[in-house]
């Protein structure tokens, strides 16, 4: 993917340039290593990017916006924004403004996001809570997730995210207490069905809840159901669905082409303090 995009100065000025990797790009500009014109003006802000299939295409339209005025550049930030807002980052993880959600997805512009891995024991089967999401959602339609997953809000720690998320989407009314910190992955995947591609870090919580916890599903999700944890840890090496029960007890089936939640670094650095959680 090939970008042309605009930068904010700490002097204010706006620069234009293109990349091949935003991110990357980002991050030399704010280490004073990016372009001759953007040293000693960071940090900077992204205020407005392009996406293209060449390197021609992205370098063309960079020459173009090269020759608008200051008015013009600025229209053209201005008319790429509206809707949620997202904070964005460079690969060293610094701040680089906030860019509109429906952007930060189409073009993948690295953001955090936070995932809560509710474990317990129920019948004295160690096992993991899945959300199932509304049919209607953009984005895996009907699939099953970690219990609770958000986009960070610009401001918010990761735990006060995961608190929130928790409590809008599967009811859970958690104190910071009840969270155990398991470290934050980065994550890269297509959206599917056309809906982009998510550069993010992963902020992971734990939580242990035995038996059958008060769940109260908001209007993104349509189930709740429970997964062996040997059943979900197999799952990631095999192709085979999993037995599954909902909070009345009664079974049912998660389809492995329906786990939106198998990221392989994420289940390696939670495995064991899932395990650790569990033996308390």
């Amino acid at each position: 993917m090939n970008y042309t995009y605009l930068l904010r100065c700490a002097d204010g000025s706006l620069y234009c340039g293109w990349t091949n990797d935003l991110t990357a790009r980002l991050a030399a500009h704010n280490s004073g290593k990016g372009a001759k014109y953007t040293r000693g003006r960071g940090p900077v802000t992204l205020v407005y990017s392009e996406c293209f299939a060449t390197q021609g295409e992205a370098m063309r339209r960079e020459a173009a916006i090269k020759k608008l005025g200051r008015a013009e550049k600025q229209a053209l930030a201005d008319g790429q924004g509206g809707g949620e807002l997202l904070a964005i980052y460079d690969a060293d993880g610094r701040p680089c403004g906030e860019r509109p959600r429906a952007v930060v997805h189409a073009q993948g512009l690295y953001h955090h996001v936070c995932h809560l891995w509710t474990v317990g024991l129920w019948d004295s089967v160690p096992g993991l809570w899945l959300q199932q999401r509304q049919f209607d959602r953009p984005l895996y339609p009907g699939g099953f997730d970690l219990s609770a997953t958000g986009h960070i809000d610009p401001g918010e720690t990761p735990e006060s995210a995961m608190l929130r998320e928790a409590r809008e989407e599967c009811g859970l009314a958690l104190s910071p207490d009840a969270l155990t910190d398991a470290g934050s992955y980065r994550q890269q995947y297509e959206r599917g069905e056309g809906n982009g591609f998510d550069d993010e870090r992963a902020f992971a919580f734990l939580t242990r809840a035995d038996g059958v916890p008060p769940f109260a599903p908001g209007p993104e999700v349509a189930d709740m159901v429970f997964v062996a944890l040997a059943d979900f840890a197999a799952a990631h090496g095999e192709t085979r669905d999993l037995s599954a029960r909902r909070m009345d007890g009664s079974a049912r089936t998660v389809p492995h082409d329906s786990l939106c939640c198998l990221h392989q670094d994420e289940w390696t650095g939670v495995q064991p303090q899932l395990h650790r959680l569990l033996a308390q």
